[in-house]
């Protein structure tokens, strides 16, 4: 466990004020050789613990929309079942579809909803919807929720970024960035976990560097004083934390190469299990966001399994079970469970009608949520579907709803505004909704 070095009073997003904590510096770390250390150097130096004092989040993201038949909502005896057979769990009287053995093992620290409902049944609208929390507008590019924790979360002494985005969605053309956030919330996008970008390492030395970012400072002040201050400021912002981040020892952090090999094992020698591992790292190391995409590895259509739904989602299923469970397992035995907030989902589920080939298609009415961690409930199943799982029976829970339960884990005031790019006051979350009491 880390010892602090000096204790600085913060407020609630672990901010803390230059006056304060000199006060409290010239009260209390005399012995630090104050006179000799820089602001900035201490507040590097305390960066990665105010960061950990914070909860964070992990997306698992099933892009195309995963099965509630046959994963966390089976529907023994249905006709709409089709072939998966069901399985015990840790929660009595709840059964899994039979390809998640694993987490059925750890089910008694996740909680489940079974009854989201949203009104877009569109994979292009329904990732705009989940994955921002607002339902799509022409005019507004709504952010997605890692670059609103990022905005959030923000602490210009961090190394590394605050939002981390693992894998890469399907389709590029349905993806959603920072929005009117602007690039500086943007994430930092690794596609192979283990595996820096090529861009990342820098290809001179260090002292070249600083000379080629001092003369770039230099004509941006110039551009600056014909008006563009405010485009030169986010430049320079992004250019001083890259180029921090690119020199930094931290960088460890991304590699694989010194986790146990049965750990990795563990998790998954697949793109989504390493992810998954990578992404513990990430939040044991400070970082506010991380997402992990999972579409598998032996088909092309991810979890949008219209066609030969009953041949491609146990592959789907076999890479995201393991990985899912021992991601739970990992961080609670690291002491990390209870500050991260840990959320399995996709953008919709899919029909209750099965297609000739085994396949379903698009369905929003009733599909699965599972959360762990972050001050969770665990052990709960919120809300009911019929017999044949066709419509919410039972405590239906919204998109809106789901993020003020987010808000509500990570200590984020749900109400408040913030100003995008264009000078436009908007709210963290649409209103309308109310966070899932029962999972509080």
């Amino acid at each position: 466990m880390t010892t602090p070095f000096i204790h600085a009073w913060t407020d609630p997003r672990g901010n803390v004020g230059r006056r304060d904590f000199v006060k409290q510096l010239a009260v209390g770390g005399g012995m630090l050789g104050a006179a000799h250390i820089g602001w900035r150097d201490l507040m590097i130096a305390r960066a990665e613990e105010l960061r950990k004092s914070q909860r964070s989040m992990i997306l698992l993201w099933m892009d195309g929309g995963p099965s509630q038949f046959e994963s966390f909502n089976p529907k023994p005896g249905s006709k709409n079942q089709g072939p998966a057979k069901t399985i015990k769990t840790k929660l009595p009287g709840i059964d899994f579809a039979e390809f998640w053995p694993n987490v059925a093992s750890v089910a008694d620290k996740i909680s489940f909803i079974r009854s989201m409902r949203s009104g877009e049944a569109d994979h292009f609208r329904a990732i705009k919807l989940v994955r921002a929390g607002y339902p799509i507008n022409p005019t507004i590019a709504y952010p997605t929720w890692g670059s609103v924790i990022a905005m959030e979360r923000y602490n210009a002494a961090f190394e590394l970024p605050a939002f981390v985005r693992i894998g890469k969605p399907r389709i590029r053309t349905r993806d959603i960035n920072a929005g009117v956030l602007g690039a500086k919330y943007e994430s930092f996008k690794i596609d192979q976990p283990g595996t820096l970008p090529s861009d990342v390492v820098p290809r001179v030395p260090t002292g070249v560097l600083k000379r080629r970012l001092s003369l770039a400072d230099a004509l941006d002040s110039e551009f600056a004083r014909t008006g563009a201050d405010t485009v030169v400021q986010e430049k320079k912002d992004i250019y001083d934390r890259t180029s921090r981040f690119v020199t930094s020892p931290r960088l460890n952090v991304f590699s694989l190469d010194d986790e146990p090999e049965k750990l990795r094992d563990d998790y998954g020698r697949t793109t989504f299990g390493q992810g998954c591992l990578l992404a513990r790292r990430l939040v044991e190391s400070g970082v506010s966001f991380v997402e992990v995409f999972s579409h598998g590895s032996k088909n092309d259509a991810g979890w949008d399994t219209h066609g030969n739904g009953f041949r491609d989602t146990p592959n789907l299923c076999g890479e995201s079970d393991p990985a899912f469970a021992a991601l739970i397992r990992d961080l609670e035995q690291r002491g990390l469970l209870e500050n991260t907030l840990v959320v399995w989902m996709g953008e919709f589920g899919r029909t209750p009608k099965i297609k000739k080939d085994g396949g379903r298609d698009h369905y929003a009415k009733g599909w699965l949520t599972a959360l762990a961690g972050g001050g969770i409930q665990p052990g709960r199943v919120i809300g009911t579907t019929d017999k044949d799982g066709v419509d919410v029976t039972e405590r239906p829970v919204s998109v809106p709803d789901l993020y003020m339960t987010f808000c509500h884990s990570l200590g984020i005031q749900h109400d408040k505004e913030y100003v995008t790019a264009e000078n436009q006051p908007l709210k963290l979350v649409a209103e309308g909704g109310k966070p899932v009491k029962e999972l509080l």
